[in-house]
């Protein structure tokens, strides 16, 4: 195999173990425990889908239910409910208005799945267990959606 097969480094920078010193092993847990505290106070505002993963107790098990199916299993909910991480940003004034009218009468504002179509975006990827995971549930409840992604 010659050096243009080789695959790049990731995280290391080194291109063999004989390059990997303890300093930058050190160096690369910290980055990457710094990448996870980052993903932490990203989602310390959410109120609804602050966890992926429960803990089990003597008589269930512990579950992971990734955050994709947590936001769909929200949006297609039977009982409609106001979600609590999903805000509705209006589009002109005359919502505008009627979302500052809200405050102080009942208006209610669209729910996700009142539109015909869906448009679901992922900001930093998918992955390939999440697109099925979205297919499986989407199609369930709309016939008509668009899922799109920075990459896979």
């Amino acid at each position: 195999m010659d050096e243009s097969q080789l695959p790049e480094p990731v995280l290391s920078g080194c291109s063999s173990a004989a390059e990997l010193t303890f300093d930058r092993a050190t160096g690369v847990v910290e980055q990457v425990f710094e990448t996870l505290q980052g993903i932490t106070r990203a989602r310390a505002h959410m109120r609804q889908f602050k966890a992926l993963y429960s803990p089990g107790d003597n008589t269930h098990q512990a579950t992971y239910k990734p955050l994709v199916k947590q936001i769909l299993e929200e949006i297609f909910r039977p009982d409609r409910a106001d979600t609590l991480d999903i805000e509705y940003m209006s589009g002109g004034l005359t919502e505008l208005l009627k979302t500052g009218f809200s405050m102080f009468m009942k208006v209610s504002r669209p729910h996700p799945s009142d539109h015909p179509l869906l448009i679901l975006f992922l900001v930093g990827g998918v992955t390939a267990s999440e697109i099925r995971i979205i297919k499986e549930t989407i199609s369930m409840h709309k016939p008509s959606y668009q899922v799109s992604s920075i990459c896979i």
